[in-house]
């Protein structure tokens, strides 16, 4: 590429009735000027040029890592919800099992000492009938027990659900934020 020194520098032979000098000069001042001007500009537009592709890239490495993160940070959260599922499905399980191992063994004993109470009330009727009202109230007593266990229960489940159910909102607004700055 020919320079703006290379057109200052050029000289021409002369020659019989060539043309006058002083108008090839002021001619050639004047695309020396132009030329000067064009080169300088040419130069500055590269170098913007070279400085926004470097931005470029490093908004493209900085959309990749943020992509990359929300992919991550969505994995997390469904991780999350569904071992906070199965775990929710293991207590409620368990306190089904619980309730049910509670009901039988309130009702084995209740019919245990009801069958007791009939073999001595043929002796002791009076006694037995005592006995009777006692076993059939703790027999009362643990169903109440096991309703309140499973009211309980069931308050904390919804609790659990809540909370996930709020994790999920925040996550979401925060989604709704990075879409927002992006």
């Amino acid at each position: 590429m020919i320079t703006p020194l290379d057109i200052q520098k050029k000289e021409f032979r002369k020659a019989m009735r060539g043309y006058r000098e002083e108008e090839v000069d002021t001619f050639l001042d004047q695309v020396i000027q132009d030329y000067e001007e064009l080169f300088q500009e040419n130069h500055t537009l590269k170098e913007k040029l070279i400085l926004s592709e470097q931005s470029m890239a490093r908004y493209r490495e900085i959309e990749e890592v943020l992509k990359n993160t929300m992919i991550m940070g969505q994995k997390s959260v469904d991780e999350l919800r569904q071992n906070a599922e199965k775990e929710t499905s293991l207590r409620l399980d368990q306190a089904r099992l619980e309730a049910e191992q509670i009901t039988r063994e309130a009702e084995q004993e209740a019919t245990a000492l009801i069958q007791e109470a009939d073999l001595k009330a043929s002796v002791m009727i009076k006694g037995a009938e005592e006995k009777v009202q006692r076993i059939y109230e703790e027999y009362h007593q643990v169903e109440r027990e096991s309703r309140v266990f499973k009211m309980k229960f069931r308050a904390f489940l919804e609790t659990q659900m809540k909370l996930l159910d709020g994790e999920e909102e925040s996550f979401s607004a925060g989604d709704e934020c990075m879409e927002e700055t992006a």
